[in-house]
């Protein structure tokens, strides 16, 4: 088969947690493969840390992917396994541009990463800057599921789409026995991308395309319509669409127009009207972010796209070109998506700002100077950041790898901020609810998971 992304390599990529909560949680184990074009395994990294000392994790976490060495204060530290991390990613590639490849990686391993970076000093941005792209496979899958279901083994539950990775590994006879570990679920999708690539060949260049905002925009815009197949909460809902607007303050935000609504009708509307169909949901727009993995193929691409469509296709067509000719309604539907500016409360935590500006030239270079000085030096280093949210998150790497060159001042502060993320409320757990939590598991566990919860209740009382 001829390659497709030649000039690539991927990235599979997968965390355990010490939880669901993006910002507050702590990744404790990172996994990834890398591979060539062909999807042949070159490289493997499986890196795990312990936890920070303001973070707790949730006992429903740890039964699932039993990472209980997490607890045990002598394993590599949280910084040393996100500077491994990037180090090996860098190394992948020097000489080639990444794909990098999660599942649900959007939502929430991708996040991961970006904040935990962050917490760092590392730039947060390696999967998707310096000619890197980012594919999450839940999209892939959703089109498998929609549009190619002859092509792999669609898993069902109780009649309906499941869309966990494990229940398409096991619906497709890849073993997934040691599920829940990073590394063993980066196989998991380095094997179902096999299949997709050798099967669904089309799926698998669409979904390349997509993993970039250009290819998503290129398909959005393609010749005729592009058809929309998404899962949700395990029922199927495909669409025809078509390009019809995009957030000039916002480019990643695009306006599509689903084509089962008549073009004609949109024209008619009054701004107020129109707003209100591209605000709500089941309504004639639909808004997406190009810069992430959507479920869309150009219809050209779907065998047999007759049998998945409500209307005729050469309806559909016309409708698509008159939404393409239609300038002035593109323009309002710009203008309208533009001028519609969500307002959000100012972020009250240091882990919320990750998005609030990106670090300047001199404080990036002041982060390389911290990373590369010894930690005897780096006490020095700590005045010299300009926003003092790198000042702040600098102290904390201090403190928790060698406090005894912090001053007074800085280990007094670092103290105040675990106890108060032990035990104040905030949007984090805390330690009298993570007691509680693990106590009530307790008393119906058995097996395993009575050793698993005892060795954090252990944990628990000792801090």
């Amino acid at each position: 088969m001829a390659n497709l992304n030649a000039d690539s390599t991927y990235i599979y990529t997968d965390t355990e947690t010490t939880g669901l909560n993006i910002t507050f949680d702590q990744i404790i184990q990172v996994g990834s493969i890398l591979t060539d074009e062909d999807i042949s395994v070159l490289d493997k990294q499986n890196i795990g840390c312990c936890l920070l000392p303001w973070i707790l994790p949730t006992p429903e976490a740890l039964l699932v992917h039993k990472k209980i060495e997490c607890l045990d204060n002598s394993g590599k530290s949280h910084y040393e396994m996100m500077k491994d991390l990037r180090d090996q990613w860098l190394k992948w590639t020097e000489n080639k541009n990444a794909v990098y490849i999660t599942y649900n990686g959007h939502r929430f391993d991708e996040e991961l990463f970006r904040r935990q970076f962050f917490w760092c000093l590392l730039p947060s941005y390696i999967t998707n800057t310096d000619g890197a792209s980012r594919l999450d496979m839940l999209s892939t899958f959703q089109l498998i599921a929609n549009f190619f279901d002859d092509k792999l083994n669609i898993p069902l539950i109780e009649g309906n789409v499941s869309m966990k990775l494990t229940d398409w590994a096991d619906a497709n006879d890849v073993s997934s026995i040691n599920a829940h570990d990073a590394l063993a679920d980066c196989h998991l999708m380095v094997d179902l991308s096999r299949q997709v690539l050798e099967l669904a060949p089309q799926v698998w260049k669409a979904s390349l395309k997509g993993s970039t905002k250009h290819g998503n925009l290129s398909i959005l815009q393609s010749e005729g319509f592009a058809m929309m197949g998404e899962v949700i909460r395990r029922s199927k809902f495909t669409y025809p669409i078509t390009f019809c607007g995009q957030n000039r303050k916002m480019a990643n935000e695009v306006a599509v127009a689903d084509l089962y609504f008549d073009p004609d009708d949109l024209s008619e509307l009054s701004d107020t009207e129109l707003l209100e169909q591209i605000t709500s949901s089941g309504s004639a727009i639909k808004t997406v972010k190009i810069n992430k993995s959507m479920p869309i193929i150009n219809y050209l691409d779907i065998p047999n796209v007759d049998k998945y469509l409500d209307l005729p296709i050469r309806q559909l067509e016309e409708r698509a070109l008159k939404i393409k000719n239609n300038t002035k309604l593109q323009t309002r539907v710009s203008d309208l998506m533009t001028n519609n500016i969500n307002q959000y409360p100012p972020p009250k935590y240091i882990e919320q700002t990750i998005y609030s500006g990106f670090a300047s030239e001199s404080d990036s270079l002041w982060m390389e100077r911290f990373h590369a000085s010894t930690w005897e030096d780096r006490p020095k280093l700590l005045n010299g950041f300009d926003d003092p949210r790198y000042k702040e998150l600098a102290e904390r790497l201090l403190c928790v790898a060698r406090p005894e060159f912090a001053s007074e001042d800085v280990v007094r502060h670092f103290h105040e901020f675990i106890q108060s993320r032990l035990n104040d409320k905030g949007p984090w757990l805390t330690l009298e609810k993570c007691k509680d939590k693990t106590n009530k598991l307790l008393e119906k566990a058995k097996g395993e998971n009575k050793e698993i919860l005892s060795k954090l209740e252990v944990y628990l009382d000792s801090i």
